[in-house]
């Protein structure tokens, strides 16, 4: 799911951008470029909360795994630990 939200982050931009710039550069020359960022800016701020979004469910998905790494690791000292002692 996190790799799904980064790219349609990076796409939901990508395409905004460019039928924004369609829209307007033929029309305006180098002030569509401009006006091209303008109107497309919410849905460019869209597509970068998606792809964060994307990056801090991986970012959780680690942090998930290396508490469970450190519990089993924790557990195999408590099972040791109370083992009694070869003489």
């Amino acid at each position: 799911m996190d790799a799904f939200l980064k790219i349609a982050g990076a796409v939901v931009v990508v395409v905004s951008l460019a039928i924004a710039l369609q829209a307007t550069v033929p029309s305006f020359g180098w002030l569509g470029i401009v006006l091209a960022l303008q109107s497309a800016a919410p849905t460019i701020g869209a597509g970068i909360a998606l792809a964060a979004f994307g990056s801090l469910l991986a970012q959780l998905k680690k942090i998930r795994l290396a508490t469970e790494r450190q519990a089993d690791l924790f557990q195999s000292i408590v099972e040791r630990r109370s083992q009694p002692a070869a003489e």
